[in-house]
């Protein structure tokens, strides 16, 4: 994380409603700035310095942190759903919509999976897999077609396209899975990743998923002064 800085300048942006313009920010488009109400402020804050236990918030920075690596990743064509600005929010952790432009169809959905967590294999093996189950198996199509109608709406599909689409989400099933965990220690090698994501295989074939890790040598310690970095961009 060469700058942790900027980092926390984007991500100050998300926690004020404002991913749009961090995206923009990424893109070149535009410069940031952070004006923020007393009140903003003081919510904005609450969440970053959490009376009890922060898991939560954490958890929150690592999916802000990873729209930003999947934004960066998104080609052309490709719309990533925007990240959760609380805590408490429910829902996909992260979506990303391919749509082929010149035959006007969706190509593909990508569900995303994000665990801020000490335990990262368990966390993977009982929590990730059953939540990628559950799209893999046509459980959770409602949720998944209403987030990938709702991101495709910035095509200007007609009702043919729509229904198209949902058609191609519920029987051509273009589903790619992308998991996401913060694990210990810092130094964290290829045969240790092997072990992390193993029983991967039982959704899809190989480039139908795929997986990442944050090491970090304290996570909890981590995130603590990570907030701080984030909370001196908006109290300003």
């Amino acid at each position: 994380m060469a700058d942790l800085d900027g980092l926390a300048g984007l991500v100050a942006v998300v926690l004020q409603g404002r991913a749009a313009d961090a995206a923009d920010a990424l893109a070149g488009a535009m410069t940031l700035d952070l004006p923020s109400d007393a009140e903003m402020k003081a919510q904005i804050r609450a969440q970053l310095f959490p009376a009890g236990d922060p898991w939560h918030r954490d958890g929150l920075l690592f999916e802000i942190i990873c729209w930003i690596v999947a934004l960066q990743k998104a080609a052309p064509g490709e719309v990533v759903l925007e990240p959760h600005t609380k805590a408490t929010q429910q829902g996909l952790d992260g979506l990303k919509v391919a749509w082929d432009e010149p035959n006007r169809r969706l190509t593909a959905a990508t569900i995303y999976e994000y665990k801020c967590t000490t335990n990262a294999r368990q966390v993977f093996r009982d929590k990730v897999i059953k939540a990628f189950r559950g799209y893999y198996d046509g459980k959770r199509d409602s949720q998944l077609i209403q987030g990938a109608i709702a991101l495709l709406a910035r095509f200007n599909l007609n009702a043919q396209e729509r229904a198209n689409a949902y058609s191609t989400i519920v029987y051509g099933r273009p589903l790619l899975f992308d998991a996401a965990l913060t694990v210990e220690p810092g130094i964290f090698d290829a045969d240790a990743c092997i072990d992390l994501f193993s029983h991967y295989d039982g959704l899809g074939a190989r480039p139908q998923r795929s997986g990442s890790t944050m090491p970090l040598a304290d996570m909890r310690a981590w995130f603590q002064a990570f907030a701080v970095l984030v909370w001196a961009k908006i109290d300003v």
